[in-house]
């Protein structure tokens, strides 16, 4: 059964303090220190994480770029949408353990009603907090793959040059000894 974090990501950076700093130079500061927490503990639960961000007023439409061959998705809202909005799609649309990280009372009685755990910022950095003792001694071993760290296109991209490396070795037979 497929297993998620939904995480409200400037709701979060506006409640925990580990943001606090970086926020202060900037968001983009605390929002690269999100992202690479929301990396971290996607490694080490196994879940899929999806970080949603407001772009509320931008005259952008909602993005998404995937991380760590999809392990982490991180989503921008679209013009006439809020964060809020796309949390509570998310929320219908996945199926599987589900679990929202937000402040947001009236989000998190949402993601309640659409059978959705939710969990406050203060749980989340409890999270974060236990990783340097899972990363001194995995209860499972961890290997990591370089294909982890590919986008699905670059996968892809690089089945192709083996399978066809693979087609052109077949063609020429074993070479004699």
């Amino acid at each position: 059964m497929p297993s998620y974090l939904i995480l409200d990501g400037y709701n979060l950076i506006g409640a925990l303090d580990r943001y606090r700093e970086p926020a202060e130079s900037g968001f983009d500061s605390a929002r690269e220190q999100l992202v690479n927490d929301a990396l971290k503990a996607s490694g080490w639960t196994g879940r899929e994480i999806f970080l949603v961000f407001d772009a509320h007023g931008s005259p952008e439409p909602e993005k998404s770029q995937s991380l760590a061959g999809g392990a982490v998705r991180v989503v921008y809202s679209a013009a006439r949408d809020s964060a809020d909005d796309v949390i509570e799609r998310l929320a219908g649309r996945l199926e599987g353990d589900l679990t929202v990280y937000t402040a947001d009372f009236a989000l998190q009685r949402t993601a309640l009603a659409r059978g959705a755990r939710r969990a406050t910022p203060a749980e989340f950095a409890a999270l974060l907090d236990e990783l340097p003792a899972l990363t001194s001694r995995p209860s499972a071993s961890y290997r990591s793959r370089i294909s982890d760290h590919l986008s699905p296109d670059a996968r892809m991209s690089l089945e192709r040059i083996r399978r066809k490396t693979e087609e052109e070795d077949e063609g020429r037979g074993d070479p004699e000894l």
